[in-house]
């Protein structure tokens, strides 16, 4: 038996430990191949080279759009998950019947880059009339939800206020009225009369309206659902404030500012009671129940101001800068971390702040240090994307952007001329007017599209889903405004019939 061969034992050892030995090396060198392609490294197929490599994320909305990388097909479509070496590419994106949307980008070793937002817009978008107007609505809001639109009902009678409420969620049905209930409104015999919504209440169902008269103003908080419910601010407190704020996002509580006294309050509306917090109050914002920043000239040098953080009744000092005419500040939370801005319209800069709180409150550091600072002569307004990753700066045409995600800052200036402030359609684009038309862009002002004709300065409204732009349009050749909305669906993606 070959077992009991002393030699046959000896060669099948050394089999064993040869094979063994194979194995090793095999596990070895597959265990180094899966490190290296886990930190980026392949292969150059074609060169045999070893190269490092990227990781790239493309989706859009529609789905199913054919990714081009440098004017080439990349025979993939949105969404897409694509190891790619590093490099610098141009990045297309096209679908049949809507245009083109690209960008430059630069993959390093080892990175990320995800480009899932692109909304691709048609190439002859189609519009339908919702309803026409004898003349403008004087409000069109919709929710922070986007599920619902506000369109105030002209003409304008203020014994009778009403809205159409339309469910964008399905814009085939005709509106609901939202009718204020008598007497909710004072002076309604006042001249030059308008209604502005201030701010939705996070359950989007509430909201707060200011009634400007000539002579004066007054704050409704209104209930889209029972509009019973709504009450007068102003009525309610005995109060006579220069401007009102949700605590919180709800209504049972808010913040009255007084201009005249400089002092800012907090109203407690199932109690009606006021209990004053600050004077000396410039302009604030509310971010959460017990958390709010604010612009003082107390104890500074005149000519200067300082913004102030104020949690559960301590207030910290952010920093000072110059007075001006018009102070912007905010302050929001992204991916766990708190994020300040504050500056006025005379300050050089608008400065960024990271977790402020941490720095002012530890006694070795005892200041706030800014990240970076925005460019700020002149700025008229202040605001974060609807999804709190960008915050930017405008001051008439020019624009500052800084992308808090990537740690990117954007300037630019727009040739096209704007009827009035872009705002923010979604958490990546800005919409506003411009030649009577609107125009959507990215964050960075790159893909710029004009899209159908608009009377409003502010461009118009998302539905829930991003199937439609909802916006008024003058009615050729008469004074009646019609509601219309944009598909922005085309080619295969429209309903079947």
């Amino acid at each position: 038996m070959d077992f009991l061969d002393p030699r046959q034992r000896q060669a099948h050892k050394i089999r064993l430990v040869i094979g063994y030995g194979l194995m090793g090396i095999v596990i070895l060198l597959m265990a180094t191949i899966l490190v290296y392609g886990v930190s980026g490294y392949g292969i150059n197929t074609k060169t045999g080279d070893i190269i490092q490599n990227g990781l790239l994320f493309v989706d859009s909305k529609p789905g199913g759009a054919s990714i081009f990388l440098n004017g080439k097909d990349n025979h993939s479509s949105t969404a897409a998950r694509l190891v790619l070496p590093a490099a610098s590419y141009e990045l297309t994106i096209k679908k049949a019947g809507y245009r083109d949307w690209q960008r430059k980008f630069t993959l390093s070793e080892n990175s990320v880059n995800r480009y899932t937002y692109p909304l691709l817009f048609p190439i002859a978008p189609a519009s339908k009339t919702l309803r026409v107007y004898p003349s403008e609505p004087p409000v069109l809001s919709a929710s922070p939800d986007r599920k619902w639109l506000l369109v105030q009902v002209p003409p304008v009678d203020f014994a009778k206020i009403s809205f159409d409420v339309y469910e964008t969620t399905k814009l085939d049905q005709p509106p609901t009225t939202l009718a204020f209930p008598t007497g909710l409104l004072s002076n309604t015999d006042q001249p030059n009369g308008s209604l502005s919504v201030i701010e939705w209440a996070a359950d989007n169902d509430h909201f707060l309206v200011r009634h400007s008269f000539s002579g004066g103003q007054e704050f409704i908080v209104v209930s889209r659902v029972d509009p019973t419910q709504s009450f007068n601010v102003n009525r309610l407190l005995n109060s006579n404030p220069t401007q009102v704020s949700l605590r919180n996002k709800k209504t049972d509580q808010l913040y009255i500012y007084s201009q005249n006294e400089s002092l800012l309050s907090l109203a407690d509306v199932s109690k009606i009671s006021i209990q004053p917090l600050l004077k000396h109050v410039l302009a604030f914002k509310s971010h959460e129940a017990n958390l709010f920043s604010y612009i003082t000239d107390q104890n500074v040098a005149t000519g200067q101001v300082t913004a102030r953080i104020w949690e559960s009744g301590k207030s910290y000092p952010l920093y000072t800068f110059a007075a001006g005419s018009k102070y912007l500040i905010d302050a929001t939370q992204f991916q766990g971390h708190w994020y300040y801005v504050a500056g006025s319209d005379q300050a050089s800069r608008i400065n960024v702040f990271k977790d402020p709180l941490n720095g002012l409150k530890n006694p070795e550091v005892n200041r706030a240090i800014p990240i970076l600072s925005l460019s700020g002569n002149g700025s008229s307004s202040l605001s974060f994307s609807a999804n709190v990753r960008f915050v930017s700066i405008q001051a008439g045409q020019k624009f500052s952007v800084y992308d808090i995600e990537t740690d990117s800052r954007y300037q630019f200036t727009l040739a096209a001329a704007l009827s009035g402030p872009m705002r923010w359609l979604d958490g990546h684009r800005w919409i506003g007017q411009s030649g009577g038309a609107m125009l959507v862009m990215d964050y960075d002002s790159t893909n710029q599209q004009v899209l159908t004709p608009t009377i409003r300065t502010d461009g118009g409204y998302l539905d829930k889903n991003s199937n439609f732009l909802l916006t008024l349009a003058q009615v050729t050749g008469s004074p009646s405004v019609a509601l219309q909305a944009t598909d922005l669906r085309a080619g295969a993606d429209l309903p079947k019939q």
